[in-house]
């Protein structure tokens, strides 16, 4: 039978592990017109619960679109995801699309295609952007608003990875998107991110185009009442038994977070569905070793970019935990030198995403990868 454990792609359905809270909450305030800030590190399943989220409010009648901005290379690309994906929120069908986006961007006149599943898609090709950059960015971040009146209906605009868009040169298309989108009365505005610190700063730094534009929302683990369950049906499901304490072995070894601990998942499944029909305690450990070596050439590149000091800073985490990094006593045995050369070291660690923080402790954004590192320093 397929194996019943989903990791590395957006999840829907069954397979996706109920966040009920967050659902909830994220549901009512969109529908109440709020805007939100969500943050969440790499492995959360953020992805997974927008589309889910999108997924309720279209069954309650409001109108969704989703942005991907990691998919922007250049700010006309950023432009057409967003008219593309507000289009066709409120229309489907090509031909009628075109009609709408005639009426509504009819200054810059976009040309309509079909994707490969055959969605309708937005160009902006024809326009000369060295002169109509401008009405480009005007028409575009006033549409979400003219379509929610249009259709008498409230639309919901989710940006994924938002954080992204600093990218862009100049720092003039925030605020541009910000002195449209504060003046939309039936628009609610999701902007989502995985670089904790950056997407911080948007929201609540004070220069910042969309300071204090909508409120803050971090997404944590799954909640244990919640995870577990779930994880104990999908192996009664993969006709396999495990005890509470075995589970509790594997939420720890995966640290709460839904990729790891579905992908450890779906390794014991595959290592014992049809030989057995119990988990143990022993198995856990064997396909952590297994990912382990099979990660083992992404672990050796991310190794090799690291400075030595870097390095060092990480081989002391994974032996004593990341709690007082910056501790004499820390500093001392693992001989990191000094206070600032930790903080240097560490902030770049952040901010290439290796490790987070999280109640004031550094942890390993992918605990195989600490794995790893032990098993080099023994």
């Amino acid at each position: 039978m397929e194996n019943p454990f989903k990791f590395g792609s957006v999840v829907t359905g069954r397979d996706f592990a109920d966040r009920r809270r967050e659902l909830a909450e994220l549901s009512r305030e969109l529908r109440d017109g709020q805007h939100i800030f969500l943050v969440s590190p790499r492995r959360f399943g953020k992805t997974s619960l927008i589309f889910a989220l999108l997924d309720d409010l279209r069954r309650r009648g409001l109108l969704v679109a989703y942005i991907d901005i990691f998919r922007a290379t250049t700010p006309v690309q950023l432009f057409e995801l967003l008219a593309s994906a507000a289009l066709r929120a409120a229309e489907s069908k090509p031909e009628r699309l075109f009609r709408l986006a005639t009426e509504l961007l009819g200054r810059i006149r976009p040309q309509v295609s079909t994707d490969a599943a055959g969605h309708p898609t937005l160009s902006f090709d024809s326009v000369p952007v060295s002169k109509n950059r401008l009405a480009l960015q005007e028409e575009v971040a006033a549409l979400p608003e003219l379509l929610a009146a249009k259709r008498k209906r409230r639309l919901v605009m989710v940006f994924d990875e938002f954080q992204e868009i600093q990218r862009f040169p100049g720092g003039g298309i925030e605020k541009a998107l910000r002195s449209h989108f504060q003046t939309h009365r039936h628009v609610s505005y999701l902007f989502a991110g995985s670089r904790e610190s950056t997407l911080r700063d948007m929201a609540t730094r004070e220069r910042s185009p969309f300071y204090r534009f909508g409120r803050l929302m971090s997404l944590g683990p799954i909640p244990i009442n919640e995870f577990a369950p779930y994880l104990e049906e999908r192996f009664r499901r993969g006709r396999l038994r495990l005890s509470r304490e075995t589970l509790d072995v594997i939420l720890a070894a995966g640290e709460d977070v839904p990729y790891n601990v579905q992908r450890i998942c779906h390794e014991l499944w595959a290592l014992r569905a049809g030989e057995t029909d119990r988990i143990v305690e022993q198995d856990i450990g064997a396909v952590i070793a297994r990912i382990v070596e099979q990660d083992g050439s992404h672990f050796s590149t991310v190794w090799d970019r690291l400075s030595l000091h870097q390095r060092q800073v990480l081989q002391a985490i994974a032996r004593s935990g990341g709690r007082n990094v910056f501790a004499s006593e820390f500093l001392l045995t693992h001989r990191l030198g000094s206070h600032s050369s930790v903080q240097t070291s560490l902030r770049q660690l952040l901010k290439e995403q290796v490790l987070f923080k999280t109640n004031g402790e550094h942890r390993f954004a992918d605990p195989f990868f600490r794995e790893w590192i032990g098993g080099r320093t023994v």
